[in-house]
């Protein structure tokens, strides 16, 4: 049996502290100029060599151990949401609007501990580790397509990565071998027409009926037009048109998201929007205009990594590993799992007992601290379960 990892609480409370303070200095998607100095000044004090990605704030550790071996890298985004914090807690955000609402404090808090642990014994490391600090997840294009571009997965033997999940409770890790995550596309349709007097529609071209008609006609692209074996979403988030009650608006905005599972699904999805927006637009005599932005891809993770990462952790540590259905939700980490083989996994950051029920991206998001530790113990058992490779 292998030996179970038990982290010394002086990390416990360091990766605590960090994430305390991270969360009270929040910085926006591609903004995190001082969270990359913080990671600087703490990686330095690791002894722990590091390059900032130029033009942007990501910073790559390179810990080099006594030993030969593979090449992990482990990653943790940084970046912080656009919302006002109404935790009443002592670490809640000093930044106006701005608030660290998925858990990316932790993830980085995470690494942070995990630099500080592996630096304390790097003459017993077999390899190189990377430690990965991300910035920008929340926003396209992402920061992992940056990292992938300057060449930082180059030689890297497995790519490592976790999300604190509130909706799963606390001292669970859920993982699924395949796709875990969807792409996750945005499109914006913009009708243009002919406006008037609302005593007068038929001097007009009614751009907000057309917009309305569409909305409708796009729900039945994923129940008609993609097999039903195929998963899909395409959810419409966002119309804007009109300014007052007796005019007839010249111009209507929609948007939205498309998440797939498949990239041929993704492309009928695509497609469809275009035809049905062309038709109906031609139909009624208005002009279109529509942004089609392709966003994060499908995360597949490498089977036989994550087969021997999930051995690990049920090995070295008493959680309870789950495998999940794939989440509809995007990940930019899925650019990493392109490049070399991805381990990713779910932890569980819930704990109703305690009042935290929040979903991610809300206002009252929270997590049980607790779940820094045992994320940290996930990425090292994950880890060993590289190096221990022949």
């Amino acid at each position: 049996m292998e030996q179970k990892i038990v982290l010394p609480q002086e990390i416990r409370d360091l990766m605590t502290e960090h994430r305390h303070y991270l969360h009270a200095h929040p910085e926006l998607s591609f903004q995190e100029e001082n969270t990359a100095e913080y990671i600087k000044k703490n990686l330095k004090s690791c002894g722990i060599p590091f390059t900032q990605i130029e033009g942007y704030h990501s910073v790559i550790g390179r810990l080099k151990g006594g030993r030969p071996g593979k090449t992990v890298a482990i990653r943790a985004d940084i970046d912080a949401l656009p919302m006002q914090e109404q935790n009443d807690v002592e670490y809640r955000s000093t930044v106006p609007n701005v608030m660290h609402a998925c858990g990316h404090d932790a993830h980085t808090a995470v690494l942070l501990g995990l630099a500080r642990l592996l630096s304390e014994d790097r003459d017993k490391i077999s390899g190189e580790i990377l430690f990965l600090f991300q910035h920008g997840e929340e926003k396209l294009p992402g920061g992992a397509v940056t990292l992938v571009e300057q060449g930082v997965l180059d030689g890297v033997d497995a790519v490592l990565g976790a999300h604190v999940f509130a909706p799963i409770p606390l001292g669970t890790v859920c993982y699924n071998e395949e796709a875990l995550t969807a792409s996750a596309d945005v499109f914006e349709i913009i009708l243009s027409g002919k406006g008037g007097h609302a005593a007068q529609p038929h001097l007009c071209s009614d751009v907000l009926l057309a917009g309305t008609t569409l909305v409708q006609q796009l729900q039945s692209v994923v129940s008609r037009d993609v097999d039903p074996l195929a998963s899909a979403v395409l959810s419409v988030c966002e119309f804007q048109s009109g300014t007052n009650f007796n005019i007839i608006p010249d111009r209507c905005k929609l948007g939205g998201t498309v998440r797939t599972l498949d990239e041929g699904a993704r492309a009928a999805v695509e497609k469809r929007i275009r035809t049905i927006t062309a038709a109906l637009a031609g139909a009624q005599d208005l002009r279109f205009e529509i942004q089609y932005e392709k966003g994060y891809p499908v995360m597949n993770c490498d089977p036989r990594r994550v087969e021997k990462a999930v051995q690990a952790i049920r090995s070295m540590t008493d959680y309870t590993v789950a495998k999940m259905k794939p989440s509809m939700g995007g990940e930019d980490f899925a650019y990493y799992t392109q490049k070399a083989p991805g381990v990713f996994f779910f932890v569980g950051g819930g704990n109703p007992e305690k009042g935290i029920i929040s979903a991610h991206h809300s206002p009252s998001f929270n997590i049980d601290e607790q779940a820094i530790s045992v994320m940290a113990e996930v990425l090292l058992a994950a880890y060993y379960s590289v190096v221990s490779e022949a």
